[in-house]
């Protein structure tokens, strides 16, 4: 399985909730190719496993769960990350209890306006901020959380410094390439 039949994947079955939930937020400066990319970057393993058996989207949406561990101060492993574009246990809490996790339009459109809060969080801490690497930095913070982004922000560092695997960013916006070049 390669990350093209990954995204084609995404594509054909999440790409209509994206588009949905891009309407309902008019004007923003998200995309079709970013939201995709960051759930091929959260989630492509895992749908990976769910092509091959053509399983209906909205089971596979229910399935999406991620970041098994044991965090401290639990007594056990548990799933942390939840959906498309995993929203973490401890800061979304309500959501994830709710169930709205599984459903693809709620969780982008969530995920578009936890976006927006980082954008405007980080250029509130740097009004000065490069504005060609805007971008890229609200993508890590997506990964590293806005504290941290300000931080490699602050130090001059690159926008991946802080994120898993230090290649975050650079990696959703690869994988956007290759959405914008499925047909």
């Amino acid at each position: 399985m390669t990350y093209s039949d990954i995204l084609d994947w995404i594509k054909q079955n999440l790409g209509p909730y994206i588009q949905k939930a891009l309407a309902a937020r008019p004007g923003t400066i998200y995309s079709e190719e970013w939201l995709a990319a960051i759930t091929c970057r959260e989630v492509g393993g895992l749908i990976a496993r769910y092509i091959p058996q053509k399983i209906d989207v909205l089971v596979v949406c229910s399935l999406l769960r991620g970041d098994f561990s044991q965090r401290p101060g639990e007594t056990e492993k548990q799933y942390h990350g939840y959906g498309p574009t995993q929203f973490d246990i401890s800061s979304f809490p309500e959501f994830i209890k709710s169930g709205d996790w599984k459903d693809p339009l709620k969780c982008y459109i969530l995920t578009i306006d936890q976006l927006e809060a980082k954008r405007l969080y980080l250029l509130a801490k740097a009004p000065d901020l490069d504005p060609s690497l805007l971008n890229k930095y609200i993508t890590a913070a997506w990964n590293c959380g806005q504290g941290n982004e300000v931080k490699v922000i602050d130090n001059s560092l690159d926008p991946d410094a802080y994120d898993t695997g230090h290649n975050y960013a650079a990696q959703v916006f690869q994988f956007a390439d290759q959405y914008n070049s499925i047909s």
